[in-house]
């Protein structure tokens, strides 16, 4: 007598063909794993370790390539990006360099970034000056000259860079007419400018001359109100094209 067999697998059948399917998608998932890992993209790490507020140069930064799944987001691909820029906080060698814990003094709110060692950021309010700093913007470059009541007029500094402009806050009325006059601005000077500079605002009047694009530093000497009589002696091509 002929022994039926069942046309539905045994269960040991499926077992092996579970096994299988399972050893191919395990399979699949570990080639595209190391698919990823082969594939290596540039990043931009510290070379070294160093504090934060360093300002990044050649041979604080390098390019590395790193496992394309081991990228930060926000990681620096770039090094001619990072050159020159503060970092705001501290690496040690091989970390990624993130893009927004850089700042470089190009935008507003970021020019400490932009400061020498030996530069500070010197704030003069709109009383300080004749004029209140009207008209002056961020990036303009000012000649300061400075009246005494004895009769002097001098050249504080010329090519003093204007930082940025202090403006009160808004109130956010769509009904303002004009903005508001600035409160005062933030001047790059260093600490004996500042001297300088607070000094003759104290003792004098202060005005200020905004800088054209092609503008050079002049020589300058004191002016006196007893030369003032002595006529002016310009001559006329220096006045008119």
């Amino acid at each position: 007598m002929r022994r039926f067999v069942s046309p539905t697998l045994s269960a040991r059948a499926r077992y092996l063909i579970l096994a299988a399917a399972a050893a191919v998608l395990a399979g699949t998932f570990a080639y595209i794993y190391l698919g990823g890992l082969s594939r290596r993209v540039p990043v931009v790490v510290a070379a070294r370790d160093f504090p934060a507020f360093t300002r990044l140069d050649g041979e604080a930064v390098k390019t590395a390539y790193l496992p394309e799944a081991a990228v930060h987001p926000s990681a620096v691909t770039r090094r001619d990006d990072v050159l020159g820029r503060v970092s705001l906080v501290p690496r040690q060698a091989g970390e990624q360099i993130l893009g927004p814990s850089l700042v470089s003094g190009s935008n507003p709110g970021e020019f400490r970034a932009g400061l020498g060692g030996q530069e500070r950021a010197l704030f003069l309010p709109a009383a300080s000056v004749l004029g209140g700093w009207l008209g002056v913007a961020r990036g303009d470059y000012l000649d300061l000259t400075v009246v005494l009541e004895q009769g002097e007029a001098l050249c504080l500094a010329q090519g003093v860079e204007v930082l940025e402009v202090v403006n009160e806050p808004g109130d956010g009325s769509v009904f303002a007419r004009s903005p508001a006059p600035p409160v005062g601005v933030l001047l790059r000077a260093t600490p004996s400018q500042a001297e300088q500079l607070t000094l003759a605002v104290e003792c004098g009047h202060v005005y200020y001359s905004i800088a054209g694009y092609n503008a050079v530093p002049v020589p300058t000497q004191a002016a006196w109100i007893d030369g003032l009589s002595e006529g002016g002696g310009v001559p006329e091509e220096s006045l008119w094209p």
